[in-house]
C-alpha cells in the first residue's frame, strides 16, 4: 500500500492500544497475531474506501474566492462504489470546500464537493469548478450568443453573469462537481 500502517489509519497511532485484563502481560507475538487481525478485519473496510486529497482550496459560489497556492490539506474517505458509479477514477477525484449561496438549494454553502478533475471543458447540463486568475468559482456554464459564456447561479435571487469571447476564453474550468453531500 502506501507505508503507512492500518493500525494508524484506523486508531491515529503507529501501534494500535488494546485493553487487556489487569496483569495480564502482553508479548510481541500477541501483538503480531493482534495487528494481523486487526489488518484482517478492518482490510475489507479500507479496500472500499478511496482517500481522496481535500485541498486547501475554497471555491465561491458567487464572485470568486483567491487561491493563490492550492495544496492537499488531508485526504478524506469516500466509498469506491460510489466513485465507480459517479464514473470518476480516485486518481482524478479532489475534494474542496465551497463558501456563498447562489448555488443552493443544489451546493449549499459550505459544502464539500468533490470535483472529477479530468474535465478541462465545460458541457452543458453540469457544474464546473471554474479559475480566473487567482479566483475559483462554482457556476453552471452556457454557451451563449457569440461563443460568449453564461455562468448561472442555481439560486433565484441571483442573475446570470454573461462573459464576452475575451473574457470567457480567460477562463480555465478546473473539472466538474460531481458530488456534495449528494450527486449532482
Amino acid at each position: 500500500m502506501t507505508g503507512t500502517s492500518l493500525d494508524w489509519l484506523v486508531f491515529g497511532e503507529d501501534g494500535a492500544r488494546h485493553i487487556r485484563p489487569k496483569g495480564e502481560m502482553e508479548s510481541s507475538a500477541d501483538n503480531e497475531q493482534m495487528l494481523t487481525a486487526n489488518e484482517h478485519r478492518m482490510l475489507p473496510l479500507l479496500l472500499s474506501v478511496a482517500f481522496i486529497p481535500l485541498l486547501d482550496v475554497v471555491a465561491a459560489a458567487g464572485p470568486g474566492v483567491e487561491n493563490p497556492l492550492p495544496f492537499e490539506i488531508a485526504r478524506l474517505p469516500f466509498p469506491r462504489t460510489w466513485l465507480d458509479r459517479l464514473g470518476v477514477p480516485d486518481s482524478a477525484a479532489r475534494f474542496i470546500d465551497s463558501r456563498g449561496d447562489s448555488m443552493e438549494p443544489t451546493i449549499p454553502d459550505g459544502a464539500v464537493c468533490l470535483v472529477d478533475t479530468r474535465v478541462e471543458h465545460a458541457r452543458k447540463d453540469g457544474i464546473y469548478v471554474l479559475v480566473d486568475g487567482p479566483n475559483v468559482r462554482i457556476k453552471r456554464i452556457a454557451i451563449g450568443w457569440q461563443n460568449s459564456i453564461v455562468l448561472i447561479s442555481d439560486n433565484e435571487r441571483y442573475a446570470s453573469e454573461t462573459l464576452s469571447p475575451p473574457d470567457a476564453e480567460a477562463l480555465r474550468v478546473a473539472g466538474k462537481v460531481v458530488w456534495a453531500g449528494g450527486e449532482i
